[in-house]
């Protein structure tokens, strides 16, 4: 499943075009300007040089991108000094939600799927979709139950019955086992 995270302090109108953050500036690298980034895409294409990316909330150009080390080391355009690129510890780096890709029917984004309300197929809520865990074979989905354990629901045929991101709803067919007592 992709990910998709977004700024949880994003509360703009859903008329605006969302942001959707693709990284992370930790600290400055070097003397002019370079700081080191943490990805969070699976697309390093967004990160490479000449990328148009908002950081700080301000669009701008990334002057260079290197993985020296592993990882990505950017220089970015306004910030070309060591204390310019100070300034930049952690804050965040961001796409236009609009330039990401079309998915295939029936495959989300992650940011779409958090918060959702999880319901059974005869109606009752179990609760929200708090998170999602990557494994090897399929996806989990993290269920926040109040007053009461989590519940982790596998992201398969047989249990995810259908995903309404419009009413921010997911159907699950619950299954024996499924929700702790």
């Amino acid at each position: 499943m992709p990910e998709r995270p977004a700024d949880p302090n994003h509360t703009a109108p859903a008329t605006t075009l969302r942001r959707v953050v693709v990284g992370r500036i930790n600290q400055t690298w070097g003397l002019k300007g370079h700081v080191k980034v943490t990805p969070f895409t699976s697309n390093p294409e967004r990160l490479t040089t000449g990328a148009q990316l908002y950081v700080a909330g301000k669009l701008t150009r990334v002057l260079e991108s290197v993985s020296p080390q592993g990882y990505p080391i950017m220089q970015f355009a306004g910030y070309t000094t060591r204390e310019a690129a100070e300034q930049l510890r952690d804050e965040l780096i961001e796409i236009d939600e609009a330039s990401l890709p079309e998915l295939p029917v029936d495959e989300y984004y992650v940011d779409d799927l958090k918060g959702l309300t999880v319901v059974s197929s005869t109606g009752d809520e179990i609760g929200k979709l708090v998170e999602v865990l990557t494994t090897g074979a399929n996806d989990v989905y993290v269920v926040r139950r109040d007053g009461q354990k989590d519940v982790l629901v596998p992201a398969i045929a047989d249990i995810l019955l259908e995903v309404d991101l419009e009413a921010r709803r997911m159907t699950i067919e619950v299954i024996p086992g499924l929700l702790p007592d």
